[in-house]
């Protein structure tokens, strides 16, 4: 889903039917809010040379 520029179909329909076996709807639906969330701390991170993790 965070590779969109390498990828023609970044999620294509088997991934989503493998995660549909593992998740039910709503939490099927939530996944991409959750690693976009997960995807946006990291370019942060990395934009302001962050260690993710590191506090203080």
């Amino acid at each position: 889903m965070t590779r969109l520029s390498d990828r023609p179909d970044p999620v294509p329909g088997d991934v989503w039917q493998e995660a549909a076996k593992h998740y039910d709807e709503k939490q099927l639906s939530g996944l991409p809010v959750a690693v976009t969330t997960v995807n946006v701390w990291n370019r942060l991170d990395a934009a302001t040379n962050q260690v993710a993790g590191a506090w203080g």
